[in-house]
């Protein structure tokens, strides 16, 4: 059993007692040419603060494990429509957002229309599609009265909107909110949602975790008080035209410093005056200062000497990532004007939530669906594999919709459980996570500063690790 109190990710604790000396070894025969600061991830947070610091006179170089920039910014390039396997749209109150795109050149278009042209997408339970009024009466409808008309797939944001006990969203990480830090589920039970109502309108396609018992509450409250606000400052919703991934290899031309790829970072060594980052491909790198936006979930597997202690090495080795797969299928014809129906589908089965890509010339052009799987339903497509996935949800859709029979092409499988460089998608808090890892997990450990979303506290998203990039900055200038 873990002692808490002495729970550290050091030399002993991942069984580096032999690494040390050898590492050590090696930088003393070849010493690295010094840097002013390494950033490790060439994702939204490592591009934006190695920019903020190079402004400020220093000298970064940025190492990425993946063979592209961008991180959890992942745009598939050879799909028609340029669909997006993160990183969707910025709200109008994202104005880092908006000043990065602006200094990188990227064009930004509004899409938020084209996700709502069209009819709404449908429910589909047990294969059989029903309209929102149609699900309002029908008998195995397990919601509250007066939560009848809301589909599965707003119930919790609809719920927790309505009953939202955060009273200032922005101090949701205040030790005061700290009794609000239970399980989504106990929240649910105190709504008066039943375990069936609980399964089918969380658990089937959660945002956050695999069940409402493995989420805070708490982290959805904060998210419900971000989404207002972004909602106060504008309606739209902008994407960079020909592919979010464009932001991300602009932000990358403005750097002076290498941004070099392939780096996969194994270990991180300090000294009194100096940290070193080893890369699996043997190369080192030294600089005074190291910049690390590597997602927890990736940082557990990265050797660090001297090791991170107490509640700041416990969050990394716990905290939880999203399972997020995707399939992405285009169409030979228009099957949904064929059999009537919206050609979008909430499904309580293995298609899971197929939604419709409109980026063509035209909103009223189609050009593909991802169907979407969250939490248990990502889990089990990433132990079937690609090949039995693609089977399985061209066949569900096509045994639901006969006239989809034969029309589906899988074209991509996306699992960001099984990318290697990131282990799940967003980072989210299970009950008591918030009060007991939030305000430890970005201090500086060392030579070692740390950003990305994960480590946010003000915003979500792209513009979440936009801010973890000033943050970070900043304490590295002033140390």
């Amino acid at each position: 059993m873990i002692d808490r109190r002495n729970f550290t990710l050091g030399a002993a604790a991942l069984g580096l007692g032999a690494l040390a000396a050898p590492i050590e070894a090696k930088v003393r025969r070849k010493p690295a040419k010094m840097l002013d600061v390494l950033v490790l991830g060439a994702g939204g947070s490592g591009l934006q603060a190695a920019w903020l610091l190079e402004q400020q006179g220093l000298k970064v170089k940025v190492l990425e494990g993946r063979k592209r920039v961008g991180g959890r910014i992942a745009t598939l390039t050879d799909q028609p429509g340029y669909p997006e396997m993160g990183f969707n749209s910025m709200a109008d109150g994202y104005g880092r957002g908006f000043d990065a795109a602006e200094r990188a050149g990227v064009e930004m278009v509004e899409v938020g229309a084209r996700y709502r042209f069209g009819k709404p997408p449908m429910l589909w339970l047990n294969g059989k599609p029903l309209t929102r009024e149609e699900w309002a009466k029908f008998p195995g409808n397990p919601f509250p009265d007066a939560l009848k008309m809301t589909l599965p797939g707003e119930l919790v944001a609809v719920l927790v909107s309505k009953n939202n006990p955060l009273g200032d969203w922005t101090a949701w990480n205040d030790p005061a909110n700290a009794k609000l830090d239970i399980s989504l589920r106990e929240f649910m039970k105190a709504q008066g949602l039943s375990d069936e109502a609980i399964r089918l309108g969380n658990d089937v396609s959660p945002y956050y975790g695999t069940t409402a018992a493995d989420v805070s509450a708490l982290m959805l409250e904060y998210n419900d008080g971000f989404v207002k606000a972004q909602f106060a400052a504008g309606p739209r919703s902008m994407a960079v035209k020909g592919g979010n991934i464009r932001l991300a290899e602009g932000m990358a031309r403005l750097l002076k410093g290498d941004v070099l790829l392939g780096k996969e970072v194994i270990a991180i060594t300090s000294s009194a005056s100096s940290a070193t980052v080893h890369c699996r491909d043997g190369s080192q790198f030294t600089a005074r200062k190291v910049v690390c936006s590597l997602p927890f979930s990736t940082l557990r597997k990265v050797k660090i000497l001297p090791g991170l202690k107490g509640v700041q090495a416990e969050a990394v080795a716990r905290l939880p990532y999203q399972p997020l797969s995707m399939v992405f299928l285009t169409a030979t014809s228009p099957f949904w004007d064929e059999d009537g129906l919206a050609p979008g589908m909430w499904t309580d089965g293995i298609a899971g939530n197929v939604m419709v890509q409109r980026f063509g010339s035209t909103p009223d052009e189609i050009t593909g669906f991802i169907a979407q799987a969250r939490g248990g339903l990502a889990n089990q497509w990433d132990a079937m594999g690609k090949e039995a996935v693609f089977a399985a949800v061209t066949g569900a859709i096509g045994a639901m919709r006969p006239a989809a029979k034969g029309k589906l092409r899988a074209a991509e499988f996306f699992s960001w459980k099984n990318e290697g460089f990131n282990l799940g998608d967003w980072a989210y808090f299970g009950p008591g996570h918030i009060s007991k890892y939030v305000n430890h997990m970005a201090k500086p450990a060392g030579r070692i500063h740390f950003c990305g979303e994960h480590t946010a506290t003000g915003a979500r998203g792209l513009e979440g690790a936009f801010e973890s990039a000033e943050r970070v900055a900043l304490e590295v200038l002033g140390a």
